[in-house]
């Protein structure tokens, strides 16, 4: 792959200010239970650097990106009307993902008519500050136009619609030096194994069951001709803790390197959704080593750590984060990004990604109020995780 290089963010730094040191009474769930952000305040939350932590990105062995998911387009939330987001964000993150706008429902709303004018605009705030971003997601089952879901057609039909969405979108970024990388395809594999054969069985998707398991590797071979200098990347949740399903995405990897002609494929992405106790770290560990055994890029794609949900997804009870708790989470991000850059050998690491700003703006918050998941809380003041994550990148020479 042809290297991109951000530019030169020393310029900006300056203007920057990072988010206020975390205190004990800032946890609870204010804003969340309706799941809006409260209103920007103009930045009033972030306040002067914090001494501990005053560059997340900076502290990333050798120019690693560090990237978070960020709301944008008409979205409520969105970094590009929040300066209290933009303060956060500027002083830390080296990589952007778009949260949600570049998914197909707002990439292509109407049959053939593509509407890039929000990760557009979100491209252009990247590459003002020289930031990178990370595409997210060419194809997925979920959030998908209303059009597709209704599509009428044979296996042909799907195929060509579904390539043509596909070499669109990648068409559109590919020489922008700003979008370096795609989940192409996002979550394949399902949470069981019927047949018992030790990996975990494809989903049942519309793309399944109009195109056939073969959907998969067209779509990154669409890709590879669009954008051939973009890093492709199989992107799922679980991986870390679920070996039958890495056993799946791995088993695809094999497939793909030994068809006749190779599927191009250049990473694997950890959906890491993950709590204070699951998975154990060890089971993290071998997680990361099997996957870059491959070769291929490794990247911790969507990162956050509950404290407040058990594993049937039911709250703990928790009504504050208490120090205690937070201590816990800052030891835990510690471990995990400590753990990924011992097991991914430095060519091979695609870059830790935080899947959110701040707690007020979690998904997790769909699901409990009560939830702590980020490295900033609700008033975009820096917790103890921010130093966890912080202290890992430390350990790296």
């Amino acid at each position: 792959m042809a290297p991109r290089i951000a530019r030169c963010r020393g310029a900006f730094l300056a203007l920057v200010f990072a988010a206020a040191a975390w205190s004990c009474s800032s946890g609870g769930g204010g804003g969340g239970g309706s799941g809006q952000p409260p209103p920007d305040v103009g930045g009033s939350g972030g306040g002067p650097p914090s001494p501990a932590v005053p560059n997340l990105y900076a502290l990333a062995p050798g120019g690693m990106p560090v990237g978070v998911a960020v709301p944008a387009g008409n979205f409520a939330n969105s970094l590009l009307g929040s300066v209290a987001r933009q303060q956060v964000v500027d002083a830390h993150f080296s990589q952007l993902t778009a949260e949600n706008i570049m998914k197909p429902s707002f990439l292509q709303p109407a049959e053939g008519t593509f509407d890039f004018a929000d990760a557009d605009e979100l491209a252009a705030y990247a590459e003002a500050r020289g930031m990178t971003m990370h595409g997210h997601t060419l194809l997925w089952h979920e959030q998908l136009p209303a059009w597709m879901e209704t599509f009428q057609g044979d296996a042909a039909d799907w195929a060509s619609m579904m390539s043509g969405h596909v070499g669109t979108v990648a068409a559109h970024f590919a020489g922008n030096a700003t979008l370096v990388s795609w989940d192409v395809v996002n979550e394949v594999f399902s949470d069981s194994d019927a047949d018992g054969d030790g990996l975990h069985d494809m989903r049942d998707t519309l793309w399944l069951a109009n195109i056939g398991p073969g959907y998969v590797a067209t779509a990154f071979r669409t890709a590879a001709a669009a954008d051939p200098d973009a890093d492709l990347y199989y992107n799922d949740y679980n991986l870390s803790g679920v070996p039958a399903k890495l056993a799946a995405v791995l088993d695809m990897v094999g497939a793909f390197r030994n068809d006749p002609d190779p599927v191009p494929i250049d990473g694997i992405g950890f959906q890491m959704h993950v709590s204070l106790a699951w998975p154990e770290i060890g089971q993290v560990r071998s997680a990361f080593a099997a996957a870059a055994a491959t070769g291929l890029k490794v990247k911790i794609s969507e990162l956050d750590i509950t404290v407040n949900t058990d594993g049937n997804g039911a709250s703990l009870g928790m009504t504050e984060l208490t120090p205690a708790v937070a201590d816990q989470q800052r030891a835990r991000f510690e471990a995990i990004v400590r753990a990924y850059l011992d097991e991914v050998p430095a060519p091979q690491r695609g870059g830790i990604t935080v899947w959110g700003i701040a707690d007020v703006d979690s998904w997790r918050r769909t699901y409990n109020s009560n939830e702590w998941p980020l490295l900033f809380d609700d008033a975009f003041a820096a917790k103890p995780a921010l130093t966890g994550f912080a202290d890992g990148l430390r350990a790296m020479p």
